[in-house]
């Protein structure tokens, strides 16, 4: 079998995956010696592993010298253990975004859905309306009539899904739809007066 690593000779030993990142690389410890070991993502979803499965690997030295220090190896084959191996070495577990200077996913924007159902959670008794004046400050309808409709749609999926509560006003009989229509997530707790301050 060829590697990546032609001109080092590759210690085979037992691993047991200590950390698998959503980038799909990983880290194992190993069953002899407690060493981390640095699995890369083309090895790792090869395998396909998971965090507790105990692995043999084919391991060469970290030929990152900042890095070795920490975790010393570096994987380049791997194969499931038809037996799972007996070590009695603590696990030590890697620190990968500090080893390998990975950045961290950027922070996630909340989504209008998000925003809305956070509001929501916290109390209080809302209108359509009144969440865009609460999210969308110093916005009239017209000038920001896309996150209207963002709320709208929000706040009716709360519904469907039986994350909110939903009270209608009907004016008569023959209408076609409510003349108004507040939702909440605490209907048990919304009094009368908080569905409209006007």
């Amino acid at each position: 079998m060829e590697h990546a690593y032609p001109h080092l000779v590759p210690v085979e030993t037992a691993l047991v995956i200590a950390n698998v990142l959503p980038s799909g690389s990983a880290f194992g410890v190993r069953m002899d010696n407690g060493e981390n070991c640095y699995i890369p993502v083309n090895v790792a979803t090869t395998t396909q592993v998971s965090v507790g499965m105990e692995v043999t690997a084919k391991l060469v030295p970290n030929r990152f010298p900042d890095k070795a220090e920490r975790t010393p190896w570096l994987t380049v084959f791997l194969s499931r253990n038809p037996t799972p191996a007996k070590t009695s070495v603590p696990v030590q577990y890697a620190m990968p975004f500090e080893q390998f200077d990975i950045e961290p996913s950027p922070p996630v924007v909340p989504t209008m859905a998000d925003r809305v159902r956070s509001t929501m959670r916290k109390g209080g008794v809302w209108t359509v309306s009144s969440l865009y004046s609460e999210l969308v400050p110093g916005k009239v309808r017209t000038d920001g009539l896309t996150e209207y409709n963002a709320i709208s749609v929000a706040v009716r999926a709360m519904y469907a899904k039986g994350e909110c509560a939903k009270f209608q006003l009907w004016r008569s009989s023959d209408q076609s739809k409510p003349s108004r229509e507040w939702f909440t997530c605490h209907p048990d707790r919304a009094d009368v007066d908080e569905w409209e301050e006007q």
